[in-house]
């Protein structure tokens, strides 16, 4: 099974510098970060693809928001490692073995809401 997707160093900044400021918008984090804007938004952009923000649109003002908090953000991969088999081998399953401390209640709730989901959308194909 290939290995979760973990954040960079630039990536881990940049949720650090969300989570303290409950969101922002890339002028604001690019500022913040001391780094271009362009290269803030391509790491936005990165955090959104793995899950750990989502965009939000209000008018013209665009904020990115931390989806996972400080205490969770641990064993946000969980999800990734059941629902997404290795390679294209759609038949290959994913096996995490972990202790019950290992997981935050709501998140082991959110996963199963999450896979019960994914797998409506398939029985209905």
């Amino acid at each position: 099974m290939s290995e979760p997707q973990s954040l960079s160093e630039d990536e881990a900044h940049a949720m650090r510098l969300l989570w303290d400021r409950g969101g922002a918008s890339v002028s604001e984090l690019a500022q913040a970060s001391r780094q271009p804007a362009s290269a803030t938004l391509s790491i936005l952009q990165r955090l959104r693809r793995k899950g750990a923000v989502e965009r939000q649109q209000r008018g013209r003002d665009i904020r990115y928001l931390p989806r996972l908090n400080r205490q969770t953000a641990p064993t946000h991969t969980l999800g990734r490692l059941l629902a997404e088999p290795a390679g294209d081998d759609r038949n290959n399953l994913g096996v995490v073995v972990l202790r019950e401390s290992d997981i935050d209640p709501q998140d082991w709730a959110d996963l199963q809401a999450e896979i019960a989901a994914k797998s409506a959308r398939k029985s209905t194909r």
